[in-house]
């Protein structure tokens, strides 16, 4: 049996909000997976936390519709392959797999055999996985005796993973990947902010960002408050960029966004989503 204590809890967290979307008025998106990795205690954490801070799971809801958003577009835009980087337990794989696209992930060991072991249980096969943590494995050599195509358009989903990672191995992993794959486009979500050196231009961004590491019950190490940073120092450039909160017009939730405080409603300005592409 997988040992789901070498499986960080937030991955269920997550999978509880996702799971908790056919709740709301007006879902955002449909997830029929999330619940098979859930439980009762990563539910009663989620329900907390959205009680104690709302935004906190607003913040992943609009980045789950985000980065579908981002795959739907992609792929009828002529991607023909896709990597979900360290996605815990995605599901877009099965959600958006067809004869013409190829889904690949990477995560730990531990996740992706716990996830196997759970897809199993209903009948569905795990997709080609390179086990172990991206930054020390070699990522292209694991996917390409998985059969992927350094050669075919490619989108990378890295959702949910800068904030946790040490910022000075961020960008010489962004280089392995330009160095092993022709063209791609890599979309992950970030603080805008320095968190590494806890430089906030304000106070009270300061304590927005803390009381949404407090609600998550995690520390988060890295932000980029200039992402001119990744043109400067990978061969990638950035394509796309803009606030979670920006996108409540066009999700159809800017009524409860609005309603929100102000505090509130300033630290999803802080949340943000980018997208770079080789160049």
């Amino acid at each position: 049996m997988i040992d789901i204590n070498e499986i960080g809890a937030t991955a269920f967290v997550i999978a509880s909000i996702r799971a908790m979307e056919k709740e709301q008025p007006d879902p955002l998106f449909n997830d029929p997976y999330a619940e098979w990795f859930s439980n009762e205690r990563a539910l009663g954490a989620a329900r907390q936390l959205n009680e104690a801070f709302p935004p906190s799971t607003t913040m992943v809801r609009f980045r789950t519709r985000y980065f579908n958003r981002f795959i739907e577009r992609g792929i009828a835009a002529g991607a023909r392959q896709v990597v979900l980087m360290g996605g815990g337990f995605d599901m877009r794989g099965h959600l958006y797999g067809n004869p013409d696209v190829a889904f690949f992930e990477v995560d730990q060991k531990a996740v992706l055999e716990f996830k196997r072991f759970m897809l199993g249980r209903h009948g569905i096969e795990q997709l080609p996985s390179v086990l172990g943590n991206y930054l020390e494995v070699d990522v292209a050599t694991g996917l390409d005796e998985l059969g992927f195509d350094p050669a075919a358009p490619t989108l990378i989903v890295w959702e949910g993973n800068t904030m946790y990672l040490p910022t000075h191995l961020i960008m010489p992993f962004l280089n392995r990947l330009t160095g092993a794959m022709h063209t791609f486009r890599i979309a992950f979500d970030y603080f805008a902010v320095d968190l590494e050196n806890r430089e906030f231009e304000t106070d009270e961004d300061q304590r927005r960002l803390e009381g949404v590491e407090r609600a998550m019950g995690a520390s988060f190490p890295t932000g980029f408050a200039d992402l001119t940073v990744f043109e400067e120092e990978t061969p990638l450039r950035v394509a796309e960029d803009g606030s979670f909160a920006g996108l409540a017009e066009e999700f159809g939730q800017s009524d409860m966004v609005a309603d929100y405080p102000e505090d509130w409603r300033e630290t999803l300005k802080l949340y943000r989503y980018c997208v770079l592409e080789t160049r």
